[in-house]
């Protein structure tokens, strides 16, 4: 081009007449248009320009207007020598065209220069010029003559210097004022004569020589010179965005005529707190982060227009994302995505498509910003909105294929149900052939590292392309990431877990079969089985929700082996070894233990239930080290409070659940005394018995561990009891309760404390239910726990203490008797002997509950004397509390002679000198309470 020019300026003299003065411009303007402009080329031809206007012909408006759309452009972006030769030039079209006078003068005071100091610019002049231009000003000059101001705004509006850019806002605003006023009027009206004016391209062009202002022509001045200059700003330095942005909110605010800006009126608002475009770029983070919710509310309410979001809210979101520090700001950066994301589930393919490409192109650019811009791309693929309502081909037998490796290496097939929404074949197309490739690529480059968002993100492009497409990629995905599992260092493994349970939860549940093959696959030997049951829990924890219960059902026989061996198997027995324990972090804990109640909560109770004990039931059959017992009562532990919290066990079929067990096990029991009693009876009369005739059989050790099946099952039952509401005129529930009281009665029988213990906790609740089995068990169950005291001897010892709290709350129902000899056996209990000295409120609520029943024995009027002590010399309220109510109840209820009731005052009226407070306070309202209570004649 600048051989051209030269050749131009070599024959711009012998230009003599006006037709080749015009044709010689034509070849111009081409300059001024090309998509990258050379600004010497320009300054050049400029120069030619001023050189041929002489010859034009005078008062041709229509050439002056067409010289000014083809320069003034440059205007937006040129320096300051360009910008002088455009006055130049404008110049010396008011020879030809006195009309552009005003224009002239404006230009060259915006452009204005100290004379003094070649460059320094005339503050004083530009600023002048700036306060010139009101909405007025635009109304007199025309469409033509106003151009040349607003684009010479735009340059302003990024200069570097805060004055100009202040005064370029305030003239564009005065244009949008002038804008708004006039749209308001009718389309017929304008404030000179109507010009036709068409759309091309976006472009409006005038049809006639010098225009005046139409609503299409001020449509095409706020999307083509406006909003793109806007849009372009959006990507530029923040210290100029400030003064775009409240261009912008005036633009939206007042031009309720553009569609476009109008869609995003609730944006705004009187309140300054909630203004988004007051808040966007505030120093403040929190009202940024509001500002950006407050975006995508108004967005997701429908009110979007997507010229604008794409051209001017996605790179301003951009910018603010990539400008937020690592390690800083992540609700901002989580706010921004949020938002991005919103706008990409509005877009129509086209742009959508474009959006992601364009994150694809950031990647490239700004390989620094590579994890949020995979995060970006996996919420784009996420808000993927382009389904057809015709099933694909996976649809025609409406199920999709899973693929499972198994042990033999080949390919089973887990039936699973699929949505009826598909995918385009053109969109199909576009995501395997351009999208999925590009994905594949950065697997590929970065093959070293396991990455959760990108691994994601290929998951996410796969689950929409054809079935067979879908699983022969499936595969080798998912191996891709198991394989880090086997690395030694464990911030690897770490983002591998991660990047599994992502998946699993992006697939379904219904693919964890699919899952823990693969799993087993390659994590076999050594620590990797450490690893494998870790995985598990960890995939478990993050994928199952409320909503999951029965999804485990088709691979629970998997999960179980799994979570059997890390404990029970030979894994365990490694992480017992000390050096095997501390190595790694998935050694140093066993979190299978959570998984058989993540896998509890999840099943079908009602069919699954009994499948949950076969690894209990496979161990129970051989003889149990103490190490071994331990670890299957914290199983059962685990699984029975799993299946509280299991939304499908219904209390009605987890009742009939239990009853069954606890049946069994004592049916069992009962079969194996009978058993054992009869072979030693045979073994009176024979002589010889051989050592393997003596030994346990298996049958023998399933017998001697049901116990543990036993406390499970009671466990469940205590569960439920706490968390349902036990209400005496629920009819149907006590009809469900009844029958427990007698198999609980039954349980009291075993030799196992812990089969006592929980048999005590289960019956505690039932015995405040008007269950009509009380009547006939009652007295059983009262001599059985009479007799376990009797044992015991240790009141301290926990079965006593659930014992004595079972006993305490029998007594307080009028349907238990208890004869003169139970009860003197029961007040001669250590925990009565020792009250004073070893208080406890357990023996002192059992005291109170024979005090209110009126049971008559003569030991008690001596332990009230101790206790009546207890109560002034405690210093425990509780205590002292529970010992002033036993007092009282026993002054009232009891038949005292008056010798003995007059001791009892004395000792009150003595130690109100007590000398601590809390025994006077104790006395003094005990006294009070007597002085209410008793009968006036007393």
């Amino acid at each position: 081009m600048k051989m051209e020019i030269r050749i131009l300026k070599m024959i711009v003299k012998y230009i003599n007449n006006p037709v080749t003065a015009a044709r010689f411009l034509d070849m111009l303007f081409p300059i001024f248009k090309r998509k990258t402009i050379d600004f010497e080329d320009c300054f050049e031809a400029l120069l030619v320009m001023k050189e041929v206007i002489p010859y034009l012909p005078r008062e041709s408006g229509y050439i002056s207007d067409k010289i000014l759309k083809s320069v003034c452009p440059v205007l937006a972006v040129a320096e300051l020598p360009v910008r002088h030769r455009i006055c130049d030039v404008i110049d010396s079209l008011v020879l030809i065209d006195p009309s552009l006078a005003d224009l002239a003068r404006i230009l060259h005071d915006l452009n204005a220069t100290v004379s003094m100091d070649i460059g320094e610019f005339d503050y004083d002049t530009r600023v002048g010029a700036h306060e010139k231009i009101c909405p007025e000003l635009f109304s007199s000059l025309g469409v033509d003559h106003s151009l040349p101001i607003l684009w010479h705004s735009m340059h302003d509006m990024s200069s570097g210097e805060l004055i100009l850019r202040q005064c370029a806002v305030n003239s564009l605003l005065a244009f949008v004022q002038f804008a708004s006023s006039f749209m308001k009027t009718d389309s017929s009206n304008s404030y000179e004569h109507e010009a036709e004016c068409k759309q091309e391209s976006g472009v409006a062009v005038e049809t006639c020589g010098r225009t005046n202002w139409t609503k299409a022509s001020i449509q095409w001045a706020i999307s083509g010179l406006f909003l793109n200059n806007i849009g372009e700003a959006m990507a530029k330095e923040i210290f100029t965005r400030k003064e775009w942005i409240t261009l912008l909110h005036d633009m939206i605010y007042n031009l309720h005529g553009v569609p476009d800006l109008y869609a995003f009126k609730p944006l705004c608002s009187d309140d300054p707190e909630l203004d988004f475009f007051n808040n966007i770029l505030h120093l403040q983070i929190h009202r940024r982060r509001r500002a950006l919710m407050r975006f995508k509310n108004v967005i997701s309410a429908g009110n979007f227009a997507e010229s604008i979001a794409v051209n001017i809210f996605v790179p301003l979101f951009l910018n603010i994302m990539f400008e937020v520090k690592d390690g800083k700001g992540e609700h901002i950066r989580n706010a921004c995505l949020d938002s991005l994301a919103s706008i990409s589930s509005l877009l129509p393919w086209g742009s959508y498509r474009s959006f992601l490409m364009r994150c694809f192109r950031e990647l490239t650019v700004r390989p620094e910003k590579r994890k949020i811009l995979i995060r970006l791309i996996c919420a784009i693929l996420d808000m993927f909105h382009f389904y057809t309502p015709n099933s694909d081909e996976r649809d025609k037998d409406g199920t999709d294929g899973a693929l499972c490796p198994d042990n033999s290496g080949e390919n089973v097939i887990v039936a699973l149900q699929n949505s009826c929404k598909s995918v385009s074949p053109e969109i199909q197309s576009y995501l395997q052939n351009t999208v999925l490739p590009k994905i594949q690529k950065i697997l590929t480059k970065d093959s070293e590292n396991v990455n959760v968002n990108i691994s994601l993100a290929a998951l996410k492009v796969l689950k929409m392309l054809p079935s067979d497409t879908m699983h022969a990629q499936l595969s080798s995905l998912f191996h891709h990431i198991c394989t880090f599992l086997k690395n030694h260092l464990e911030s690897m493994r770490n983002e591998a877990r991660s990047a599994l349970a992502a998946c699993t939860k992006e697939l379904g549940l219904e693919y964890l079969h699919f899952v823990v093959k693969v799993l087993q696959s390659i994590l076999k030997r050594g620590y990797e089985m450490h690893v494998l049951g870790y995985t598990l829990n960890f995939i478990l924890s993050k994928a199952l929700t409320e909503k999951s219960t029965g999804s485990l059902d088709y691979c629970l026989e998997e999960l179980l082996s799994i979570a059997e061996n890390d404990i029970l198997g030979d894994v365990a027995e490694q992480k017992e070894v000390e050096k095997i324990a501390s190595k790694m972090k998935e050694t140093k804990k066993t979190k299978s233990f959570e998984t058989f109640k993540l896998i509890s909560q999840s099943i079908t109770f009602k069919t699954h239930a009994l499948k949950l004990l076969s690894p209990i039931n496979k161990h129970t059959q051989n003889h149990l080290t103490p190490k071994m017992k331990r670890k299957l009562e914290i199983i059962l532990l685990h699984v029975a409070s799993g299946i509280e919290c299991n939304p499908s066990a219904q209390t009605a079929e987890l009742f009939i659940f239990v009853y069954g067990l606890i049946e069994d096990s004592i049916a069992a029991e009962v079969s194996h005394i009978k058993e054992r009693s009869e072979a030693a009876m045979n073994e009176k009369y024979s002589s010889d018995v051989t050592d393997n005739q003596k030994s346990l059989r298996p049958s023998d050790h399933s017998l001697k561990n049901s116990y543990l099946i036993t406390v499970f099952a009671l466990e469940v039952l205590h569960n439920r009891l706490k968390n349902i509401k036990l209400d005496k005129n629920d009819q149907e529930l006590l009809s469900m309760l009844d029958p427990f009281v007698k198999q609980l009665g039954d349980c009291l029988t075993s030799k196992y404390e812990v089969v006592l213990s929980a048999a005590f906790r289960c019956l505690v609740p039932l015995f405040t239910l008007p269950l009509p089995s009380m009547d006939m068990e009652g007295d059983k169950i009262k001599s059985l726990l009479l007799s376990i005291v009797h044992r015991s001897g240790d009141g301290r010892s926990p079965l006593v203490q659930s014992c004595l709290k079972l006993l305490t709350v029998m007594l307080r129902s009028t349907r238990i008797s208890i004869s003169h000899g139970e009860l003197h056996m029961l007040i001669r209990f250590p925990i009565f002997i020792d009250i004073q000295n070893s208080p406890s409120t357990l023996a002192l609520s059992l005291l109170k509950s024979m005090v209110v029943r009126k049971l008559m024995v003569h030991e008690i009027y001596d332990l009230v004397l101790r206790v009546a002590e207890l109560m002034v010399t405690t210093e425990s309220e509780p205590i002292s509390r529970k010992c002033s109510q036993i007092l009282l109840q026993f002054l009232l209820n009891y038949r005292l002679s008056g010798k003995r009731l007059q001791q009892h005052m004395n000792f009150l009226l003595s130690n109100l000198s007590y000398e601590h407070p809390s025994g006077r306070k104790s006395v003094l309202e005990m006294l009070h309470a007597i002085l209410i209570k008793f009968p006036r004649v007393l």
